[in-house]
């Protein structure tokens, strides 16, 4: 496959060639500044004491419209991940390497956990009651990383390009909207960690988010495997290095 062909496809990088120091660098920023904008939106949103239904539209909303612009800004570059879940996939589906797959989700965690950090300083946060993660926010997280790597993967496999970054945003904000939990990313659910605010989780919570999480992605795998069957392109062009 062609560095052309390559870069018709949603979330792969368009030139390979790039250093994996700066595309790893690269997600770091982007996972920094998706983890900025989810807290200080959660944030924000409970300073204004809207009711909960105008503060997860806000919530939504400017989560969903940063992962959409950031995707489209740093995509060529990365390939716009800014998740380990769909890093992993893409492993898993024999679409990068182990190197790359490592150094990806070394830098989103490490640029969540700034994005977080640095959202401490610059919002104001309410003191918040920390969520218990009963079975229904269990739940909620492999459904929701399950649909997200599911769009992520069936749009690359559909070759639709343009309608990626959308098409993911679309259903965070669904997501967001109408699941009890839906941060459907290590990453994310990490630097929840050092978070302040809505977004804030305690270390139990998070350790059964990721590994739903991470649930959500194996099902997802299988699921656009099972819909599309084996990539011989993919398999002919071997792992992204």
């Amino acid at each position: 496959m062609s560095d052309r062909a390559r870069s018709t496809i949603c979330f792969f990088e368009a030139d390979p060639s790039h250093a994996l120091a700066r595309r790893a660098g690269t997600e770091g920023v982007g996972t920094f500044m998706l983890m900025f904008a989810a807290t200080g939106s959660a944030v924000v949103a409970a300073n204004f004491g809207a009711p909960v239904a105008a503060a997860l539209l806000l919530h939504a909303v400017a989560t969903s419209g940063a992962l959409v612009a950031l995707i489209l800004a740093f995509g060529a570059v990365s390939g716009g991940h800014f998740n380990p879940v769909i890093t992993a996939g893409q492993w898993l589906r024999g679409e990068r390497s182990s190197r790359c797959a490592v150094a990806y989700a070394i830098c989103q965690i490490i640029g969540a956990i700034a994005g977080a950090m640095l959202a401490r300083i610059v919002f104001p946060a309410p003191a918040m009651p920390l969520a218990t993660a009963g079975r229904a926010l269990v739940a909620s997280e492999v459904i929701a990383t399950a649909g997200l790597m599911v769009i992520v993967f069936g749009v690359s496999r559909a070759r639709h390009a343009e309608a990626g970054p959308f098409a993911v945003g679309a259903w965070l904000t669904g997501m967001i909207l109408y699941t009890p939990s839906s941060y459907a990313n290590p990453a994310i659910a990490i630097g929840a960690l050092v978070a302040a605010g809505p977004i804030m989780l305690t270390p139990a919570t998070a350790a059964l988010f990721v590994v739903a999480q991470l649930a959500g992605g194996l099902l997802a795998v299988l699921v656009v495997s099972l819909g599309y069957g084996p990539d011989a392109s993919r398999a002919q062009q071997g792992p992204l290095p």
